[in-house]
């Protein structure tokens, strides 16, 4: 189960690292046409860096919750529960892929 975890949370970074470079690339380039002011670039930057720690955050809590969740109902694992078990694993790291990516793209959105 810690594995899991360890996963979830590893997703959340990653998909925060890469909104923070894809941001920090689409307000320079707001700052270089002058559309925007350095200043405010910077505190967009500051913004999206919180944003995008809230949900690695998050996304690591809802992990856990499921690991938990699924530690739970297993109890005693029998080889179908386990089988189970991965199947449903295989659900929620599909799920948190999707969270994450759907996340990275609000923020570039909200970049544009």
């Amino acid at each position: 189960m810690r594995d899991i975890v360890k996963k979830s949370f590893l997703l959340g970074l990653g998909a925060a690292s890469i909104a923070k470079k894809k941001a920090e690339k689409k307000v320079m380039e707001l700052v270089r046409k002058r559309a925007i002011s350095k200043k405010d670039g910077l505190q967009m930057l500051n913004k999206i860096k919180k944003h995008a720690a809230n949900e690695s955050i998050r996304i690591a809590r809802f992990a856990e919750q499921e690991a938990n969740r699924i530690a739970m109902q297993l109890g005693a694992a029998s080889k179908s529960k386990a089988r189970k078990a991965k199947k449903m694993l295989r659900t929620v790291d599909r799920q948190l892929t999707a969270e994450g990516k759907r996340t990275l793209r609000r923020i570039i959105k909200e970049l544009e």
